[in-house]
């Protein structure tokens, strides 16, 4: 009797026990429109190596301060659902210098750190999400990095600010946060 109760409490584990569906990376998307979720026991893998291309230190000029990005894969786990993203450090210093910002040394948890979201349908551009200083003022979006030449040594760096209503008492006289990045976008080089 004992060898068959635990017998079955053996099988009625194995039975609940789910295992992970790894999908690629680039399915993110599908999910995203879905707007179903994902489901328990995912993992949103790197399969064809997508993120390869993006790895590494990026560096570029725009408006007489000199931007330096510091691209890593990430894989974390949150809510029964594993991710691997892209994840962007970055350093930005004035023409003299000067560090305006640096965030090379945060931890991941750290919410200016560029946290990786999907990829285009048709690959070629991977968004992310960006909160800055004063994110509440404005100073935060979307942005979307794309390589640029077949040597895969050219990077756009394109960042769309979210449309917020602001508050007077967050932000004093309704002013809009300075934003980290253009919103023209930059054009990045691989160090």
């Amino acid at each position: 009797m004992k060898n068959i109760f635990i017998l079955g409490f053996i099988m009625l584990s194995v039975i609940s026990c789910k295992a992970q569906t790894i999908v690629p990376v680039e399915k993110a998307i599908d999910y995203r429109r879905a707007g179903n979720g994902i489901p328990d026991n995912t993992y949103l893998k790197d399969l064809n190596n997508l993120f390869g291309k993006y790895i590494g230190t990026w560096k570029g000029n725009y408006g007489g301060k000199t931007y330096t990005l510091f691209i890593t894969k990430y894989t974390y786990t949150y809510d029964k659902v594993t991710f691997d993203e892209l994840r962007i450090r970055y350093l930005i210093t004035s023409s003299n210098g000067t560090i305006l910002e640096n965030t090379q040394s945060l931890p991941d948890s750290s919410p200016y750190i560029i946290t990786g979201s999907y990829f285009g349908k048709d690959l070629s551009v991977y968004a992310l999400d960006f909160a800055g200083k004063n994110a509440i003022c404005g100073n935060a979006g979307t942005v979307f990095i794309r390589i640029k030449n077949t040597a895969k040594t050219s990077m756009s760096f394109g960042y769309e600010p979210d449309k917020i209503m602001i508050s007077n008492d967050d932000c004093p006289g309704f002013k809009t946060a300075e934003l980290t990045f253009p919103k023209d976008g930059l054009m990045l080089t691989k160090q």
